[in-house]
């Protein structure tokens, strides 16, 4: 999978965390999250690299998109799995390469009675937390409920 831009340019990995390492080291957080939409036996993921940071008057992202056109993504759990898979291999990159920087993944989950995935909160948390990120869910998983969302259409 490629990284590009908000434009939809290709954008190389190297500069990619470049300026993540510029940006943390002026104290921003980087917000990581994924998204998926789940069509006729075909599903896009969408990964995002959020910046946000009102003092460094920034905000910008980097997406990647991949197709999986199995139908085991009909399931609910399966799917939402393989986004925070996603998320946390590119958070767990992302800190490789730029150690004791800080890292939230965002995750499209919530646990509402409305949400179908309120049954893999504490399940989906656990993990994320367990390597050390801190983990967000829904209404406040922007990055993967509204930027990755918008990438899987």
């Amino acid at each position: 999978m490629v990284w590009c831009d908000a434009d939809g340019r290709n954008v190389k990995h190297i500069a990619i965390i470049d300026e993540l390492k510029k940006y943390t080291s002026m104290g921003g957080k980087i917000y990581v999250g994924a998204d998926s939409m789940y069509r006729n036996t075909k599903c896009v993921f969408a990964c995002t690299i959020a910046l946000h940071d009102a003092k460094q008057k920034i905000a910008k992202y980097y997406f990647k998109k991949e197709r999986d056109n199995t139908n085991k993504y009909k399931d609910l759990a399966v799917k939402i799995n393989k986004e925070v898979d996603l998320a946390v291999s590119t958070a767990i990159q992302i800190r490789d390469e730029i150690p004791n920087c800080d890292i939230e993944i965002h995750v499209d989950i919530g646990k509402k009675k409305k949400n179908t995935t309120k049954f893999l909160v504490n399940q989906i948390r656990g993990w994320v937390t367990g390597l050390g990120f801190v983990c967000c869910i829904k209404p406040n998983s922007w990055a993967s409920s509204d930027i990755a969302d918008w990438h899987t259409k």
